[in-house]
Parts: structure tokens; C-alpha cells; sequence
């Protein structure tokens, strides 16, 4: 299941799991199914997938398995539905090459390299798909958690499709106001893509990986927190160039 979003703490045991399937389980056959991974040797792995009341669902590692053949664990029902819908954009992605945020972005991108000459129109459209006030997004920090919350309401498989290129946008221009940057576009990725530099040779902050990162996780949409990570990354691969030039 990847990330553990358990509600029980502990891992259940083959008793415990038993039990509820008996007292309140009933197989889901879709998620069932989804569960089903054919190796290349030919081995078939086949984890089960039970829904329980109260909306939750119970994960059972394959009962033929070996390394956690029989145990379990509880999820609320609305995460593992996510969860489900990730590991099919995922396998789809890699199956597609659409493994990086570049050639991610690259696939369901409008506008490819002429992102940055749109940049004002797809805020414009940002503010209107997502139903925020254009006033709102000031390009600010903060602003971002507005546009976390409306993103996660507009549903993510439908941003991929109609606003990555807007959330580019935007969060490229809060980074750019912050590190007073410009917007560039490199052709180190196979083809081009927008970043935002600042006059320093291979310092780059890429708002594809921030949009990539939060589209296609797990977690709840973040970008103010996603922003401040790539800063501190780009910061601390290229901390003395950067500091230097604040310097001068």
C-alpha cells in the first residue's frame, strides 16, 4: 500500500484479520481485482480487499505470500480509493514514459515552452476555474494554501488535465516574486521547460516538480509546503553561489 495511513497502529495478524472478515467483512471484487500484480517470472501476487463498516476497508497482504502472507490493516475508505486511483495513474505514467515531473508536465501540458508568455492569462484562468477571488492570489506564500484547498476540491485527475499548466504558472510566479527571478526556459530535459532562474550558472527552481509532486501524491495538496522544500533544496545544493551573490 505504500505510505501507511493505517488506522490500526500495529500491523493485524492472521488471527485478528481472520476474525474480521468473518464478524464484518465482505470482499470488495473491484479493488480486489486492482490488487492482482503478475511478475515477470510468472509468479502472480494477489492481496484482498474487504470492505468493513463504518467505511473503512481491510487490506490483506496476499494469504500465499510470503514475507506478510495473511496480515492485514484497516484504512478509511476515502483513502484507499485514492490510493487505488494512484497506483493506476502511476503504473500508467511509467508504462506511457511519463515517469519525471518534466515528462509528466510535457504530456498534459497546452502551452509547453510558451507557458512563460501566458503567464498573467492562466493566473486569469486559475482564478476562475478554482472559483478564487483573483484578488487572492497575490502571489503570496499564503495565497498558496488557497490554492491547495481548491485544487483538492476541483479533483486532481481533472487539474492534471485542465490546469497544470495554470498551477505552473502560479506557483512559478510566487517563487519568482520571491527570489525576484525571471522566468527561463532550459533544454537540459530532452526538450523545453519553464524554470525560474536568477542569474546563477545551474541554479534553477522548477514549479513543474512542485505541481508534479502534489498531483501525483498521496497526501493532501501542499504547495506552500512543497514551495518551501524546493527553496531549501535549491538552497542547500547551491547555498555559497547564492549567498555570494546576495553578497555583491
Amino acid at each position: 500500500m505504500g505510505q501507511r495511513k493505517s488506522l490500526n497502529e500495529r500491523r493485524l495478524t492472521k488471527k485478528q484479520v481472520q476474525d474480521l472478515i468473518k464478524s464484518e467483512g465482505r470482499l470488495h471484487d473491484e479493488y480486489t481485482k486492482e490488487s492482482k500484480e503478475t511478475y515477470a517470472s510468472g509468479y502472480i501476487k494477489q492481496d484482498l480487499v474487504y470492505e468493513l463498516p463504518n467505511d473503512r476497508i481491510l487490506f490483506v497482504f496476499d494469504p500465499n505470500g510470503t514475507l506478510l502472507a495473511g496480515k492485514g490493516d484497516i484504512y478509511p475508505k476515502d483513502y484507499f480509493a485514492k490510493s487505488v486511483k494512484w497506483h493506476k495513474r502511476v503504473k500508467d505514467d511509467y508504462a506511457n514514459n511519463r515517469g519525471s515531473s518534466v515528462d509528466h508536465w510535457r504530456f498534459y501540458s497546452k502551452y509547453q515552452s510558451n507557458l512563460i508568455n501566458q503567464v498573467d492569462r492562466l493566473i486569469s484562468e486559475l482564478a476562475d476555474k478554482l472559483q478564487i477571488d483573483i484578488k487572492q492570489l497575490d502571489k503570496s506564500y499564503k495565497s498558496l494554501d488557497i490554492v491547495s484547498i481548491q485544487t483538492e476540491l476541483y479533483d486532481i485527475d481533472k487539474a492534471l488535465t485542465d490546469i497544470y499548466d495554470n498551477l505552473v504558472a502560479y506557483v512559478g510566479e510566487v517563487i519568482r516574486k520571491k527570489v525576484n527571478g525571471q522566468w527561463k526556459i532550459s533544454i537540459d530535459y530532452d526538450g523545453d521547460c519553464p524554470y525560474i532562474d536568477i542569474g546563477i550558472n545551474d541554479v534553477m527552481y522548477m514549479p513543474i516538480n512542485i505541481v508534479w509532486e502534489n498531483l501525483q501524491g498521496l497526501d493532501a495538496v501542499d504547495f506552500r509546503k512543497s514551495v518551501g522544500n524546493e527553496a531549501r533544496q535549491v538552497g542547500f545544493r547551491h547555498g555559497k553561489k547564492i549567498k555570494q551573490k546576495e553578497i555583491r
